[in-house]
Order: C-alpha cells, then structure tokens, then sequence
C-alpha cells in the first residue's frame, strides 16, 4: 500500500508568522505587522488565505494533488505570506471582519 502525506503542513504562530512544511522543506514567514484590533478569525482567515492562495494557482482538487506534492518551498512561502496579509487586515479590524475581494490587491 502506498504511503500517502499532505502536501503542505501549516502551523499558524500568531505574532511570530507561520511555518510551514512541503517535501522540500520548512518554511517560515513572517508575520505582517499591523495593530491588532481583534485577533477573532485571524485563523479562518489565514486558512480562507491559504486555500484562495492555492486556487489562484490552479492548484485544488484531485487531478491537481501531484502539482501541489510538487510545490517548492519559495512557492508555499508565497502561499502563507498571502494569507499572512489576509490575516492581518482581519485582527486589523474589529468583529471578526475578513478583507473583500477588492481589499486583495
């Protein structure tokens, strides 16, 4: 039986960014610094960050898992350092309140 692992491991660290792990290896990023309002949803946010960061890719779904196994390591950071920036305008606000679409850019 074949042995099977996540393409992208990611532990969130609050003030100290993230760090996260691919086959080629560990990544850190820092985070982005901003005054925190309110640090409720800064995960769901980070996560929303990490999938919409991999979409934009072209990298979700079945047919696409041997593209994301494949992802390198300068290419996750730039996957959590987007949702590092997705992250910090939620604690930037108060009440849970995550960026719109036209905030991306």
């Amino acid at each position: 039986m074949a042995r099977s692992r996540p393409a992208l491991t990611v532990l969130t660290r609050g003030a100290e960014g993230a760090v996260g792990f691919v086959r080629s290896g560990r990544v850190q990023v820092s985070p982005v610094v901003v005054d925190a309002v309110d640090t409720v949803g800064a995960g769901d946010t980070f996560s929303a960050g990490i999938l919409d960061a991999l979409a934009s890719k072209n990298l979700l779904g079945a047919p696409q898992r041997p593209a994301l196994a494949a992802m390198t390591s300068d290419e996750a950071a730039t996957v959590m350092q987007h949702a590092a920036a997705l992250a910090a305008i939620t604690v930037s606000r108060a009440g849970a309140n995550p960026p719109w679409g036209h905030e991306l850019t």
